[in-house]
């Protein structure tokens, strides 16, 4: 069989050189039992106990099928894993999700909790199934050089909003031009800022929040979170507020990228502009995988499962400094905040009113997002008909976390928005 000689190289990869990232980064250490590979009419079963591969067999795993998990489908859909540079099933179970010929096996918990396990056996899988060598296409990531120079321009302070500690960095630059409050991705904090704010030290104001239960914010009462959009656009606006700002422009990314569309829809009169970077107006999904409550389950460590759908985000041209403090982000994030989080992801759809933005706008979409691709993008440009003053900007080889990815790309296109406004703003 074609499979059992492409697993047994398989075998050896992962029992060997690639042992260490296998069982370290990608979990398997803490994996024991059966693995089910299929492609075409041909399956069998890798046979694990702490990560080793032991043995390989023909067939389906000789056992209760809520005890092992798998992949795999016909050849036609294996050929597409190649299509994305970080070849993660990530990509396939999203653009395949409805596709008969794909399908992930096993009970819903035990993938969540080894889906990173599972992702990369089939990553190695296909570089060997395509004849190429493993990682041959993997980016060989450049360190990052400073952005200025060895000084960080950032300060931060604490404000109460609503009886909430919030605590929010700025740049202490200029406000004669304009305010930017700058919002951080789902489960993360406004450290993703300091590279823009260091860039634009000597030209606008910045202030990066952390919403309530973020990075250095204190949650809200009883230590639950907001999982609403319209209540995380109170508190966004309830703190721009107490910071003293007036006709604000938002810059969001990601869950906030869809939000500050939002956010000029219920303040047309204040908002002075907004930049969307890899969000959307519309990020409702259907969770058929069941992630959205097991996120909370005392099983999942949120740290370690969501590394495979963090990492298939990121661009191939992002600098290795930058793609670790990524990775850094996903390693603290806890597990009842991203699920608060992701309850506002996965209910987000103000599509039928984006049209009700009457602020210029900004979208900058980077290319090697799986998640929030640039055909999103241009279907959100499409209906933004209430203002002609919008642009759609592609960022070639970054990624989900572009302001983190690449700050260089982002601020011409902020700083351009920002000079060409003539709206009668006196800072």
């Amino acid at each position: 069989m074609k499979l059992i000689d492409n697993l047994e190289k398989v075998q050896d990869f992962l029992n060997g050189n690639g042992s260490e990232e296998f069982l370290g980064y990608y979990a398997a250490e803490h994996y024991t039992g059966p693995i089910m590979i299929i492609e075409d009419d041909e399956v069998a079963t890798l046979h694990l106990t702490n990560g080793h591969i032991d043995e390989i067999t023909v067939g389906k795993p000789d056992a209760d099928e809520n005890t092992y998990i798998g992949v795999g489908g016909e050849g036609r859909i294996w050929d597409h894993l190649k299509d994305n540079y970080q070849r993660s099933i990530q990509y396939i179970n999203t653009d395949f999700a409805d596709d008969e010929g794909w399908k992930v096996y096993g009970p819903k918990l035990l993938n969540r909790q080894f889906n990173t396990t599972l992702a990369h056996i089939a990553r190695i899988y296909s570089y060997i199934r395509d004849n190429e060598e493993i990682y041959s296409d993997r980016p060989i990531r450049e360190a990052n050089q400073p952005v200025l120079d060895n000084h960080d321009y950032v300060r931060g302070f604490y404000i109460t909003v609503n009886g909430v500690k919030i605590y929010v960095e700025t740049n202490d630059g200029p406000t004669d031009k304009g305010v930017i409050i700058a919002l951080h991705t789902a489960g993360r904090e406004n450290r993703q800022y300091h590279d823009l704010m260091n860039i634009f030290k000597d030209k606008y104001r910045i202030y990066a929040p952390d919403q309530p239960g973020h990075g250095k914010s204190m949650p809200l009462q009883g230590n639950t979170v907001v999982n609403d959009y319209n209540e995380y656009g109170n508190w966004i606006w309830d703190i721009t507020k107490a910071l003293g700002v007036d006709r604000p422009i938002y810059v969001g990314c990601s869950m906030s990228g869809g939000i500050v569309y939002h956010m000029a829809i219920e303040h047309p009169d204040e908002v002075r502009a907004v930049v969307c970077m890899q969000g959307n107006d519309d990020t409702s999904v259907e969770d058929t995988s069941g992630m959205i409550p097991l996120l909370t389950h005392p099983a999942n460590n949120v740290g370690v499962t969501q590394r495979e759908f963090s990492d298939s985000m990121v661009g191939r041209k992002t600098s290795q400094d930058r793609f670790d403090f990524i990775r850094w982000g996903v390693a603290t994030e806890t597990s009842v905040l991203k699920r608060g989080d992701f309850d506002i992801c996965f209910f987000f759809d103000i599509k039928d009113r984006v049209h009700e933005v009457k602020c210029p706008v900004r979208i900058i979409e980077g290319t090697d997002d799986t998640i929030y691709t640039v055909e999103m993008a241009k279907g959100t440009m499409e209906r933004l008909t209430g203002t002609d003053d919008k642009e759609l900007h592609v960022i070639d080889g970054y990624g989900h976390f572009i302001a983190v990815e690449s700050p260089e790309k982002v601020a011409p296109i902020i700083e351009d928005l920002i000079e060409s406004l003539d709206d009668g703003y006196v800072g």
